[in-house]
């Protein structure tokens, strides 16, 4: 696998013209190499790194320090040159130079991978380099998945979907939105490498929010709505899933807005294919809801790219040209906000076709009603259940007593 991505980084780089590559993005040199970044964040300092790859001729350098050597061993077709500390610019300038051998002419960096002070240093010691922007020289091999990313990709949305079903027998009233994200990330720590990103719980009219942080404080009552949005994380690759649930019977309003973002969301699924700009399919939802009155209330595009990000190219937005490719992966997940009601958002994730797409979600789309029976009377909780139970032996014993 990683061979094969080597083979068609060699191309790339020969297209832009590029001796050597300075790749900084962690989650490039993971896509690249395997290697697993511990740090957060795809912006390495000098001052502290964990790992820069340098490819030149096919082959994969690490500049690293001793922390992380036997990551590097991990891997086949992957060697590594110790940067000692403390670790500088000028360090840095030393080792590449020491990679290069001399031959290297031209190379290519990754400038949305690195602070300008240290872009500055690394060039300005390295005068005999021609330092180029090649941040999409990577990157684009990223955007269509192979296979064996859509398998990952696959496993990863079917852990997700699994959590949404356990916390669906789990959440009770009462519960803040605190505890609801917190079950979910320590389901997803049990069962997968963890969450993609921080888990959205929304109770009510904080569902208006689209990017929410749950509150410690906020509690769940009967009739209220409630949004998740979260997703696992397998073998690097992320899950995303948002779905809708109510405490109880959800009232008119409810159903009327749910089958709105549902209706939006099945014009978009029904439309999408490659060959498409993203604009267009973007507009596949917002012109559903213009027909039906309700555009202002879509706050954010359809969708976006993942992988081993969470966001990545392409996005779903109607400013955006980029074209869809046959193995793209991107979620599609309209929703409408409406300040003091709260809002509904229904995501699922696919990987586009030359004839349309394929779904990775496996989590059912209706509305899921908590605690209601099927004939649509409310559960009673065990403790009611107990209750009443012991009130009706109270009253019988009453009785035979005064029979006595």
């Amino acid at each position: 696998m990683y061979a094969e991505r080597m083979k068609r980084l060699a191309v790339a780089m020969k297209n832009a013209n590029l001796d050597a590559l300075f790749v900084s993005n962690q989650k490039n040199i993971q896509y690249l190499t395997g290697i697993r970044a511990m740090m957060a964040g795809n912006v390495q300092p000098f001052g502290d790194p964990e790992g820069f790859c340098v490819i030149r001729n096919g082959q994969c350098e690490v500049l690293c320090d001793g922390r992380y050597f036997a990551e590097v061993d991990a891997h086949d077709g992957v060697s590594a040159r110790l940067l000692n500390a403390p670790v500088s610019a000028k360090e840095i300038a030393m080792r590449l130079r020491e990679s290069l051998g001399g031959a290297a002419k031209r190379i290519g960096y990754e400038s949305d991978a690195l602070t300008y002070a240290d872009a500055r240093d690394i060039m300005a010691l390295t005068p005999e380099l021609t330092w180029e922007p090649a941040e999409r020289v990577v990157t684009s091999l990223r955007h269509s998945k192979g296979t064996d990313e859509i398998a990952l990709l696959r496993k990863a949305q079917k852990i997700t979907s699994d959590c949404f079903e356990h916390i669906c027998g789990w959440i009770r009233v009462g519960m803040s939105e605190r505890d609801v994200a917190f079950e979910i990330d320590s389901y997803l720590r049990k069962n997968s490498e963890g969450s993609s990103f921080n888990p959205i719980v929304a109770f009510g009219e904080t569902g208006c929010h689209p990017h929410y942080t749950p509150s410690p404080t906020r509690k769940l009552k009967n009739g209220q709505m409630v949004l998740l949005d979260f997703g696992a994380i397998h073998h690097g690759y992320c899950g995303d899933l948002t779905r809708m649930l109510v405490m109880g019977k959800a009232n008119k309003r409810h159903h009327e807005v749910y089958d709105l973002v549902l209706a939006a969301q099945q014009k978009c699924l029904d439309g999408i294919r490659a060959g498409m700009k993203c604009h267009d399919v973007d507009a596949l939802c917002r012109d559903f809801f213009h027909t039906k009155g309700c555009d202002e209330a879509f706050k954010h595009g359809t969708g976006h790219g993942v992988g081993l990000a969470i966001h990545e190219p392409p996005t779903l937005k109607r400013t955006v040209e980029a074209i869809l490719q046959p193995g793209m992966v991107v979620t599609v997940e309209p929703g409408l906000y409406y300040e003091g009601w709260g809002g509904v958002r229904i995501e699922d994730m696919v990987v586009i076709t030359e004839r349309g797409h394929t779904n990775l979600t496996t989590c059912p789309k209706k509305l899921r009603e908590i605690g209601v029976r099927a004939s649509g009377g409310a559960k009673r909780s065990p403790a009611k259940r107990a209750s009443k139970k012991r009130g009706a032996t109270k009253r019988t014993g009453g009785k035979s007593r005064g029979k006595k």
